[in-house]
């Protein structure tokens, strides 16, 4: 499936289940990147939708991504940047078999697809293992120096774009301080 080397990609022996994956491991079903149009790294729609739901995505059924998918595509082509409150007026989560699919809505929304694709034979036993983190290049640079948890300093806050009194008021970016009410430029 052209997975980069970090990801480390391996295929199950003979009688493995989904349970089996190594530590720093995860199962995920081909049926996620044949039907689903799914990719690694997971993109930023899909990670806040199985977020919201409360949902890792190896709990999501075959028929569950494409639809994701879809959505987020239909948005993005009409210029739409999709969310997950977007895709919860079309969309509910519901439980069946083990896993989780996203079924339509059908009580007071109109649909926003037709023809829903025809579940995959056999698809809950077409997996692989994905080394999940361990050797991924953002986990090397949070763990080579563990730092204690603190009160931030504003400044700190600032500096990392996560300050209450800081804020972008502009189409250029810039933050501007808005300290009890008053506000002024940052220049730089």
């Amino acid at each position: 499936m052209g997975f980069r080397s970090e990801w480390g990609a391996q295929f199950p022996t003979p009688n493995s289940t989904t349970l089996d994956a190594l530590p720093g491991y995860i199962a995920l079903y081909a049926a996620y990147f044949r039907e689903g149009n799914f990719h690694l790294p997971m993109m930023k729609f899909t990670a806040k939708v199985s977020t919201k739901y409360g949902l890792h995505i190896s709990q999501i059924n075959a028929l569950g991504l494409p639809r994701l998918k879809h959505f987020e595509f239909i948005c993005k082509a009409n210029h739409i940047d999709p969310t997950f409150e977007m895709f919860n007026v079309f969309y509910f989560v519901s439980y069946t078999s083990g896993f989780y699919p996203f079924n339509p809505r059908t009580s007071g929304v109109s649909p926003c697809s037709t023809n829903p694709p025809k579940s995959p034979h056999d698809w809950k036993q077409k997996f692989f293992y994905i080394r999940y983190f361990v050797e991924q290049d953002w986990y090397k640079v949070l763990t080579r120096k563990a730092t204690p948890i603190s009160q931030l300093e504003e400044r700190a806050l600032a500096g990392a774009g996560m300050s209450m009194l800081w804020v972008p008021k502009n189409p250029r970016g810039i933050h501007v301080y808005g300290y009890q009410g008053k506000g002024c430029w940052c220049h730089g």
